[in-house]
């Protein structure tokens, strides 16, 4: 095989094992009650994002979360959380793919939280729960203190393993360099 085949075939197996990991930390791995998540999933997508590119991790997005719900549900399967998850890594892949600085990941973040996490899922909760407006409010504002930390959290977590001058994203570039 030439490089080029090689390089495919690796991006390939990466994304597999990165939506693997994906469902291994959203599913067993996670803090899960009612309308709050607390997860490091997060991690799988930026990785992606950073080394694989923009269509990479809306993949390991948008299977990630299709798999981990049908094999290891929490409820009904609802199409709109995978839409999010797919919506999310898109828009952490379009800010720090080949430009993983310190404000484009704080913008692909306060921006998922918004957008994601705050917007749409909230609304896809009142959609499965409820069927009010004033639902959807009070399901939003009881989402912002988790959105707030884990927006905190995820910078920082970012940050430190994807910045260029991250240590553990060089080390990580000497081995990708090899395959890709």
């Amino acid at each position: 095989m030439d490089k080029t085949k090689n390089s495919q075939l690796f991006k390939i197996i990466l994304t597999a094992m990165l939506i693997a990991l994906n469902v291994v930390i959203e599913r067993f791995l996670a803090f899960n009650v009612w309308n709050q998540s607390i997860s490091f999933s997060f991690i799988t997508i930026a990785f992606a994002a950073v080394f694989l590119g923009i269509p990479y991790a809306v993949v390991v997005g948008a299977l990630g979360d299709l798999i981990g719900a049908i094999l290891f549900p929490f409820g009904s399967y609802f199409i709109g959380f995978t839409i999010t998850n797919m919506l999310a890594a898109l828009i952490t892949a379009i800010f720090i793919y080949k430009k993983a600085s310190v404000i484009n990941i704080t913008a692909s973040v306060i921006i998922n939280k918004i957008t994601t996490t705050l917007l749409l899922n909230s609304l896809w909760i009142t959609i499965l729960y409820r069927d009010s407006l004033d639902a959807y409010f009070a399901v939003f504002i009881s989402r912002l203190p988790q959105a707030a930390i884990m927006a905190i959290v995820e910078i920082i977590f970012i940050i430190l393993l994807f910045t260029e001058k991250s240590k553990i994203r060089i080390q990580l570039n000497k081995v990708m360099d090899k395959f890709i």
